[in-house]
């Protein structure tokens, strides 16, 4: 089912991150700059990251798990007792932006501001340059690898390409893709906000999960990338982060998995690459330039 498989360490059948995205109330000054402070009741829902992130930092401790956190550089600095409880336990932080920016919908100039406004932000709380990248709400522009290869990235994880890493290049250099997809993403299965414009069903957390392991079984079967996009302040509700610590039950007793922060992930890929075992995918961003002159000749 996979043509070009990489071998996992010590034989696992296949690799999982449970990513978390911190965005915190960073979305709500993004989408309402200019009245994000009387919306009180969505800022309550969004700031949860409070209580869920000590929740799963718990959890992984318990299981002495290390995985990655994505956040945005607003809430790392409204935040930064959360950025260093994260860091304290010895998770991987990556760059999530700013403010959760758009980035396809910026200028090259803008998006540069704002991805160098993120990562001296994020930079300055952990006290260490990030070495990965996720862009906010997977808006990746056609610059934004352009950036990551200058500031000398290792790893992004924003793009959905592939079961297995693969790399992404570009003018300026290449990073390690590790890819996911909306069916391992918590948003679809319990985001329901009128302030943020969304309006999803709300599902139990087994029928959340009956999403999630469906990927999770063909990962394991064929030797993929399991790769969660998580948001505390969803997955960390009490009954979601109760059903999430059986599913890490589950797949400890499944065998044969390689839990690991997308730091760890990339650093194998990188290993197996260097060392002529793995020849992953490459794929050269942008795919393709726009067509505007030509559809307005046609019209």
């Amino acid at each position: 089912m996979i043509d070009n498989p990489i071998q996992w360490p010590d034989g696992a059948k296949c690799a999982v991150a449970i990513t978390f995205d911190m965005d915190s109330d960073s979305l709500l000054h993004c989408a309402h700059p200019h009245t994000a402070d009387t919306l009180i009741g969505t800022a309550s829902w969004l700031r949860y990251d409070r209580i869920a992130i000590p929740r799963i930092l718990a959890l992984y401790r318990k299981y002495n798990l290390k995985q990655t956190f994505f956040v945005p550089g607003w809430s790392a600095e409204h935040y930064p007792d959360i950025v260093k409880q994260i860091m304290d336990d010895g998770h991987d932080v990556g760059l999530h932006g700013y403010l959760h920016e758009r980035l396809s919908s910026l200028s090259a100039e803008m998006e540069d501001y704002w991805f160098m406004r993120g990562l001296e932000a994020l930079q300055k709380v952990t006290g260490v340059r990030p070495r990965g990248f996720r862009a906010p709400s997977y808006r990746f522009s056609k610059n934004t690898l352009n950036y990551l290869a200058r500031e000398r990235f290792v790893y992004d994880s924003s793009l959905m390409g592939n079961d297995v890493p693969y790399l992404i290049e570009g003018d300026k250099g290449f990073v390690v893709e590790l890819p996911t997809d909306w069916a391992l993403d918590d948003w679809p299965q319990f985001t329901t906000s009128s302030d943020l414009g969304f309006a999803m069903q709300v599902n139990s957390p087994d029928r959340a999960m009956d999403v999630f392991l469906a990927d999770f079984e063909a990962a394991w079967e064929y030797g993929g990338l399991w790769i969660s996009v998580w948001h505390p302040f969803v997955m960390g509700r009490l009954a979601r982060c109760a059903r999430m610590e059986k599913m890490i039950q589950y797949m400890l007793d499944r065998g044969g998995v390689w839990f690991a922060t997308l730091d760890q992930i990339a650093s194998h890929v990188n290993h197996m690459i260097e060392s002529g075992k793995y020849h992953p995918a490459t794929e050269q961003l942008p795919y393709h330039h726009a067509e505007a002159d030509a559809w307005s000749r046609v019209r």
